[in-house]
């Protein structure tokens, strides 16, 4: 993917669901991924207040994969421009929360670290407490795991 264009955290969530849409015949389970509303983007107070009542909460990851797999229950996804910032406090909680109770969690930084790791998870090359789950060299393709 070419880079020399910063995307926004919005279309690189964009990018991981269109390519999600285009390999569900493939990996049939991606119909079960779902995104956060927005992410990566500035929302109106008065929007805000009305979502922290319904429920929302500051720091949830940008997309899940309700799917077992490799001993864990679910996917999540804190995703990040390619070279862009680091996850918040209120996120890497998160993450290691949701790790605590089961779910495979990664802050991955653009959509094809997002992808790569999404199509490992549901083909089962990552498992609960495998080496296998060494993705990559993180510092060079943004894939950290909690």
């Amino acid at each position: 993917m070419d880079y020399s264009k910063k995307r926004s955290e919005y279309a690189e969530q964009v990018a991981v669901f269109l390519w999600a849409a285009m390999y569900e015949s493939m990996y049939p389970d991606l119909w079960l991924m779902s995104g956060s509303i927005m992410g990566g983007t500035k929302i109106p107070f008065k929007i805000l207040a009305k979502w922290k009542k319904s429920g929302m909460k500051k720091g949830k990851p940008d997309i899940q994969l309700p799917v077992a797999r490799g001993g864990y229950i679910g996917l999540w996804i804190e995703l990040k421009t390619a070279g862009g910032k680091d996850p918040s406090s209120e996120q890497v909680e998160y993450l290691k929360r949701l790790a605590r109770a089961g779910h495979y969690c990664v802050c991955c930084k653009g959509s094809d670290a997002a992808i790569q790791v999404i199509k490992r998870y549901v083909n089962g090359k990552i498992i609960k407490g495998g080496s296998q789950n060494v993705l990559f060299d993180e510092r060079q393709n943004g894939v950290y795991a909690y």
